[in-house]
């Protein structure tokens, strides 16, 4: 039977104002990502860049928000291809866990818990 869980991954930022980096990364997921909801300080400038990742670097990145503080829940999906490695036309998946997740902020301010992610996955 399928279980849903959670993760809640805090990630502090260090530096200048505006410019301020940090990251954070979660212990390993397995199964399949469903959604995530960035929970900003009430100080996170609008600047802020957020990044997603796998920890395994030739999988990329699962989700990226540009110049925003906003707190948000997105639900990442993968673009589909046939055998050919064509894009199926609005067809799409859910992204498969199989390690870690970091999540990174960019061009923030220094704060302590500058975003919190709550990541939510099905594993099999």
């Amino acid at each position: 039977m399928s279980e849903i869980r959670t993760e809640t991954v805090s990630v502090t930022t260090t530096g200048s104002a505006g410019s301020a980096t940090g990251s954070g990364t979660s212990a390993a997921l397995h199964g399949f990502l469903l959604d995530v909801y960035l929970d900003f300080h009430a100080s996170a400038p609008a600047t802020t860049d957020t990044t997603i990742a796998y920890d395994e670097p030739d999988f990329g990145n699962v989700l990226v928000v540009s110049n925003s503080a906003t707190d948000a829940l997105y639900a990442p999906r993968k673009n589909t291809c046939d055998s050919a490695a064509a894009a199926i036309s609005g067809n799409y998946a859910l992204c498969p866990l199989n390690g870690a997740l970091t999540i990174s902020l960019a061009q923030c301010d220094a704060l302590a818990g500058a975003v919190v992610a709550k990541i939510r996955y099905l594993t099999p």
